[in-house]
């Protein structure tokens, strides 16, 4: 997958935090600690080793270290570290599996999303647990 170093996180949840709800950013998420509710972030996601989250996961790339019990679906890569835990089908563009990573679920690779200008504000619209192709342009 690539790296991109000027990644910014925008929310972390922390190791001693649970969230019970949905989530939803404009930016990246880190999870170091429990979700339980659906995720849709703009940009990333990372589940750090001990980070849990049951629900799904709506977003660009996914970063897994820890466990997910729920559907991802990522417009671009799923990275599975050695100590991921996935239980849930998959809808990505790439998938990068480590040795020792555990995933158990269906997995439909679908096409890369069209290139779309970097510089505006973008959000995505997700409806019916299928992310939507259409980028939303934001105010301001």
């Amino acid at each position: 997958m690539k790296k991109n170093k000027h990644t910014v996180i925008d929310t972390v949840i922390g190791e001693n935090t649970t969230i019970t709800g949905n989530i939803e950013s404009d930016g990246s998420i880190k999870i170091e600690g429990r979700v339980e509710g659906d995720i849709k972030a703009a940009v990333d996601v990372t589940v750090l080793a001990n980070g849990v989250v049951k629900g799904n996961i709506w977003c660009e790339n996914v970063i897994l270290s820890g466990t997910v019990t729920g559907n991802i679906y990522a417009r671009n890569n799923l990275h599975l570290e050695s100590t991921a835990r996935l239980k849930g089908d998959v809808e990505i563009h790439t998938l990068v599996s480590d040795q020792g990573a555990v995933f158990e679920g269906n997995c439909k690779m679908v096409e890369p999303p069209a290139d779309e200008d970097k510089n505006r504000k973008k959000k995505f619209e997700f409806k019916l647990g299928k992310p939507q192709n259409e980028v939303i342009e934001k105010e301001g």
